[in-house]
């Protein structure tokens, strides 16, 4: 590889870390048709993965100029084989495909990752695959403004209700005292 190959690759990873998230991941163990089920995965779900010589990762990621404590950080973590993987659109989805492709094979696992500014150890990975995507949030929040509203509904149509009973009651007593 020459220097203007690799002065392009580090371009395009300063570009990948400076999004909101992405995680690093160790495929060792994986087999080339594993590693394709996987690649293909990513890309239903709309998530890329590159695989980066950790020189070339380091650098970049000193040049996306990152908080420097997390920088070091993350530093450690380039060693051996390391797979980057995001998203543009979701930073929760890359760790949610991963994290069911690892359980499935039981192999390799994420080293860590960088969300929105923070470092994600492999410990919360867990965690943070568990947390709602961003369509399911929305559908929440609307939930939550929706109820009260409803509720305003329920109340204001009982009102009309409960005085229509009163009144066939009041008739049928009336009807029922004439007889």
């Amino acid at each position: 590889m020459n220097k203007e190959q690799k002065k392009q690759i580090v371009e395009e990873f300063v570009e990948i870390f400076s999004e909101s998230g992405f995680y690093l991941m160790d495929f060792k163990g994986f087999n080339v048709a594993e590693m394709t089920e996987l690649r293909n995965m990513l890309r239903e779900a709309n998530v890329s993965m590159r695989v980066v010589k950790n020189t070339l990762a380091k650098r970049a990621l000193e040049e996306a100029g990152s908080n420097d404590s997390v920088r070091e950080s993350l530093n450690s973590f380039f060693k051996g084989p390391t797979g980057v993987v995001w998203s543009k659109v979701d930073s929760i989805t890359p760790v949610r495909v991963l994290v069911r492709f690892l359980k499935k094979y039981d192999r390799g696992y994420i080293k860590a990752g960088l969300l929105d500014g923070a470092l994600v150890k492999d410990t919360e990975i867990e965690k943070i695959s568990k947390l709602p995507d961003k369509q399911e949030l929305y559908a929440q929040v609307a939930s939550s403004l929706n109820a009260p509203i409803i509720q305003l509904a329920r109340v204001l149509n009982s009102i009309p209700q409960k005085f229509v009973l009163v009144i066939d009651a009041v008739r049928e007593k009336k009807a029922g005292d004439a007889v």
